[in-house]
């Protein structure tokens, strides 16, 4: 009777592991969706400093500038995109990270292969 009871206690403690792990996941995959809305708009914003220094330079060739990237507004314009580029970037690593932690947490340590089977041929016994 001892041994159905431990069974009911690990089937239980399984159940609120997965749980957890589902709602972790859960958590994780909606900080994706959020990093993953800040990610366009960034882009959104990028492709308009893109434009806008675009026209900057073309605005500064005009006017006979030899180096239109040596000119203040290029040169304030050009940092702005790089630094919207960099917070893209860093949102897109965000949730890269956060895709790894959620596929780590889906494969139970007892399942991942072990050196010892992973060096053994697939149609192989052991002896």
């Amino acid at each position: 009777m001892k041994v159905h009871q431990a069974g009911k206690g690990n089937l239980a403690a399984n159940l609120l592991r997965a749980l957890l792990t589902w709602t972790l996941n859960m958590g994780r995959r909606l900080l994706i969706l959020g990093h993953y809305l800040l990610a366009c708009w960034q882009q959104y914003r990028l492709k308009r400093a893109w434009r806008r220094l675009g026209q900057l330079v073309h605005t500064a060739l005009a006017e006979g500038e030899v180096n239109p990237l040596l000119t203040e507004p290029v040169k304030d314009a050009l940092q702005r995109a790089n630094n919207l580029k960099e917070l893209k970037e860093r949102h897109n690593k965000v949730i890269s990270d956060l895709r790894e932690k959620i596929r780590l947490s889906r494969v139970p340590e007892s399942a991942a292969p072990t050196e010892e089977q992973a060096s053994e041929e697939p149609g192989q016994a052991r002896d």
